[in-house]
């Protein structure tokens, strides 16, 4: 009788995981009604904290347009639990902010409580923050987000945030930094966003970001910010950035172990302070009067970028390549550094080195106007150029 015992009982308990896992949570059924202009924050919240007491499940939200606002000093106004998958129909699931969430600071749409967070997925959704300013000036509420993970005295780990389109926050469309591992960012789209796309900081122990398959799409505001931003990295380890889309350039600075691989940027791609940093298969538009290079890196300690396409836009003065350090500001040089495989068009330098102990700068076509160099170098040692027969001159100065 003990095994019949001992296999009835792992049955029940495989039953009683499965129902728990399968659990879901309309938010219907908590008072929410879509495509009217009553408040849904309250029913949505109920849906969540229902999911969260009995361990985790699915809260759903179905087609139609819910308002979310923010009913006190709440930041996040929504707190996913964990073990929940918050999932909706794809873009026609819309949590809405009312336009007066632009008058005012710290509307975050989605987040966690105090206690961190684990195990939660948020998908197939479309996030509206409601934002009426044109363009980012200081003073704008620059802190409301879409969805804000951030947890200095707990944990935030195992999210994955994919297929959502994301507009109209005065703030990121995710920001993502203290307390936050294993962070997965795939497929979303953005668009009018006043700060940042996708914004990445550290602390507290942060690692493992993963972001791909992003993109913003075209805006009809002015972004103060980057497409794709890492900053404040406060130790940060290991992230992540390949195959996205970005009309607003890409910035990161201050990770061990980063990797930015197969983007397509319209701007520039720049980072500071990274170590043991791969910048590989890149395409780099640049903009129209832009003068900042098309790739700059300071203060790196182990550096490789190779087999990018880098291409100024016409009658740029724009450099290919700047990799600097020991400034005023930081006695530091970048060191270990090898740049090879690229193919640069511009209307400057086309690789600079400012600053750099032990470089390699190995086969690169570089396509410069007559007068340019190929390769500069100044307060710099331990440089090797392997580089032969690889330019070409032009007398116009059209990259």
């Amino acid at each position: 009788m003990m095994p019949r015992l001992v296999s009835f009982t792992m049955i029940a308990v495989a039953w009683l995981a499965t129902s728990v896992s399968a659990a879901t949570f309309n938010i219907i059924d908590y008072g929410a009604t879509p495509n009217d202009d009553s408040d849904d924050t309250v029913a949505v919240a109920k849906a969540l904290a229902a999911c969260g007491a009995v361990g985790g499940g699915t809260v759903f939200v179905p087609a139609g347009t819910f308002i979310i606002t923010r009913q006190g000093a709440e930041s996040p106004i929504l707190m996913v639990p964990s073990n929940t998958t918050l999932c909706g129909e794809g873009a026609a699931s819309i949590l809405q902010y009312p336009k007066r969430a632009s008058e005012s600071n710290f509307w975050r749409m989605l987040g966690h409580g105090p206690e961190g967070v684990r195990n939660v997925t948020i998908r197939d959704l479309h996030l509206d923050g409601g934002n009426t300013h044109p363009a980012y000036v200081k003073g704008v509420p620059e802190h409301n987000h879409g969805i804000f993970l951030y947890a200095k005295e707990a944990i935030v780990e195992n999210v994955v945030v994919e297929k959502l389109l994301i507009e109209n926050f005065s703030g990121d469309c995710v920001a993502v930094g203290y307390g936050c591992r294993n962070i997965t960012i795939r497929d979303v789209a953005m668009r009018n966003f006043l700060r940042q796309g996708i914004q990445m900081g550290g602390g507290n122990g942060a690692r493992d970001y993963l972001v791909t398959d992003c993109h913003d799409l075209e805006h009809s505001i002015e972004p103060g910010g980057s497409t794709i931003h890492v900053e404040h990295a406060r130790g940060l380890q290991n992230v992540q950035i390949i195959a996205n889309r970005c009309r607003r350039s890409l910035l990161a600075g201050g990770v061990d172990g980063l990797l930015i691989r197969d983007n397509v940027v319209s701007g520039r791609i720049e980072g500071n302070g990274n170590t043991n940093f791969l910048v590989a298969g890149n395409v780099v538009r640049g903009n129209a009067g832009a003068t900042r290079p098309l790739m700059q890196f300071g203060y790196a300690d182990g550096l490789i970028v190779r087999d990018n396409i880098l291409r100024a836009a016409p009658e740029s003065t724009q450099t290919g390549i700047y990799i600097w350090g020991k400034s005023r500001y930081n006695a530091n040089p970048s060191r270990d550094v090898s740049v090879s495989g690229n193919l640069i068009c511009c209307g400057e330098t086309g690789i600079s080195l400012n600053g750099v102990d032990g470089a390699t700068i190995g086969s690169n076509r570089i396509r410069i106007p007559e007068g340019k160099k190929d390769v500069a170098v100044s307060r710099a040692e331990n440089v090797v150029i392997e580089q032969t027969g690889t330019s070409e001159k032009s007398a116009s100065a059209k990259p």
